[in-house]
């Protein structure tokens, strides 16, 4: 899989773009605050249809345009496939090959994307929400239908939030309460089932990655044991019942779940250094890349913003052989090409960012 084509029109500060991408290493490289990460958030956004950086879509939106229009021509196997969505103030609009879509799932299963930037390391040492970003992330690139079992839930949440703000009955609460539990329980179903696939990837890659031998893994702890998840949730909201009638919100459920790093066993939040918290990072997104390469029969896409200035000179060299043995699409912004060291080849592409404008030019 790769994207041979990208064109871009009043997205952000990139006014009108055309680029022809290679196979492999693409380094996207130029000052700060030139538009190198707002090119790889319009590739982010062609495969997720959101933004990576939790902008709203108006927000994306050139100032003084009326829409924005993002185009990429993109070969999976022998298949071509043209991309569109167009961005205005009130939504956006996705079309795949010429044609509007019926459901987003149709849409966000073409291409397929991982994701590495400096906001992530954030995400993974900060509070549980950013946790679950991660995690749902990456189950969404195996299981475009997340989405929609998400979103599902997500409405579900809100309105049994709002039955408890106005005080509503036993009676009232008890479709919600049900309909809460067995939406939950596919959620985590989702979650753990991925994490239990992926967890001997992230294992043996981690190892290769940190040249150490340290165990990692990224629990998802429940609070029961029990192996039927509804009826585990559906305990947790009896048991749960007066003190979420007290504060007025729902207290149980997947989005309350924290996923936790471990090395060797002990909380990587407790215990880990910065060097291994970036190592975590990286082994599982190779994890990520290895298990969707396996799924899907071809490499995802790997996007990765500003690598250079998160990882020291042995994890950057340790990730960058990784990718080398393997075959695939690699995007990577720098202020520095140098500093990429071995990543930086005779095979690699280079595009050069200035002021929003972009040009194929190898670094000086």
């Amino acid at each position: 899989m790769y994207l041979e084509q990208l064109l871009v029109r009043q997205f952000r500060n990139l006014t009108g773009v055309k680029l022809l991408w290679g196979q492999g290493f693409n380094i996207i490289w130029g000052n700060n605050a030139q538009g190198k990460t707002n090119l790889l958030e319009a590739v982010y956004l062609l495969g997720h249809l959101k933004s990576f950086r939790g902008a709203r879509t108006a927000e994306l939106i050139q100032t003084g345009a009326d829409a924005a229009r993002l185009t990429g021509l993109l070969y999976s196997g022998r298949v071509q496939h043209q991309l569109e969505v167009t961005l205005e103030p009130h939504g956006q609009t996705p079309r795949l090959d010429g044609k509007p879509v019926q459901r987003l799932s149709q849409f966000l299963g073409t291409l397929r994307q991982v994701l590495f930037t400096a906001d992530e390391l954030i995400l993974l040492k900060g509070s549980p929400a950013g946790r679950r970003v991660l995690l749902d992330r990456a189950v969404l690139q195996t299981d475009p239908g997340y989405l929609d079992r998400v979103q599902a839930y997500n409405r579900i949440l809100r309105q049994r939030n709002q039955l408890l703000k106005e005080r509503a009955s036993a009676e009232q609460l008890a479709p919600w309460n049900e309909a809460l539990i067995t939406s939950g329980a596919r959620i985590r179903h989702d979650r753990r089932g991925y994490l239990e696939q992926l967890q001997p990837v992230l294992n043996a890659i981690g190892r290769e990655i940190a040249e150490r031998d340290e165990q990692l893994a990224l629990n998802y702890p429940l609070t029961t044991n029990q192996p039927d998840l509804r009826a585990g949730l559906r305990e947790e909201v009896n048991r749960l019942h007066s003190r979420e009638r007290l504060l007025a919100q729902t207290l149980v459920g997947p989005h309350r779940d924290d996923p936790e790093p471990l090395i060797d066993g002990r909380p990587l939040k407790l215990f880990g250094s910065q060097g291994q918290h970036r190592s975590f990072l990286l082994a599982f997104k190779a994890a990520q890349l290895i298990d969707l390469e396996a799924r899907l029969g071809e490499p995802p896409l790997l996007l990765l913003d500003d690598l250079a200035s998160e990882l020291d000179a042995q994890r950057q060299a340790s990730f960058f052989a990784f990718l080398r043995r393997r075959r695939g699409q690699v995007l990577i912004t720098t202020t520095h090409p140098a500093t990429l060291g071995e990543a930086v080849c005779p095979q690699a592409r280079y595009f050069h960012v200035a002021n929003g404008k972009i040009h194929e030019r190898q670094a000086d």
